[in-house]
């Protein structure tokens, strides 16, 4: 018998939007740092690594996945973003620090909802996305970017509109 866990996780990733794949990828960073975190209270170093490597990873994925013409400031912004994550992971596994990590996570968790919000934006049948309809600053602060439309996505997408994968290429 299949993994009831696994296939719903299948069917929700298969089943995705584009922006919907970035916010499952936010969501999973999200979980394996705040694993991380209740893994350095309880002093368990081996959970520790292990959740930290999954965050490393899934920030790895979302930033190799920019797409720079497409994105403009968005992309360079959330570039910044991964590779302060990166930095803020490496200080919070050298100190054993769960407040580093926790502060990471409302980072991580401010930006996902704007994607969440971009993927779940009801859109006008004909009317093109532009500029003015994405969101403000993720949560009003200049220093996080907006979330575009689907179209304007700083991701690259797969060249075959009628897969919903991820075009990993550098």
């Amino acid at each position: 018998m299949k993994n009831p866990a696994h296939a719903y996780r299948q069917f929700s990733v298969q089943g995705s939007t584009p922006l919907g794949l970035v916010v499952l990828l936010y969501d999973g960073a999200i979980a394996a740092l705040q694993r991380a975190a209740v893994a350095i209270e309880a002093r368990d170093i081996s959970e520790k690594c292990t959740h930290l490597t999954r965050a490393q990873a899934i920030i790895l994925q979302l930033e190799g996945s920019l797409n720079f013409a497409a994105g403009g400031e968005v992309a360079q912004t959330l570039k910044a973003l991964y590779v302060y994550a990166r930095a803020q992971m490496l200080k919070a596994n050298i100190e054993n620090s769960p407040h580093v990590l926790r502060l990471l996570v409302e980072k991580f968790a401010t930006v996902r909802e704007a994607w969440y919000e971009a993927d779940h934006r009801p859109s006008t049948p004909g009317a093109p996305a532009s500029e003015g309809s994405a969101p403000e600053a993720v949560g009003g602060r200049p220093d996080l970017p907006s979330a575009p439309s689907a179209d304007k996505s700083p991701y690259a997408t797969s060249p075959d509109p009628g897969r919903r994968s991820w075009n990993f290429s550098a």
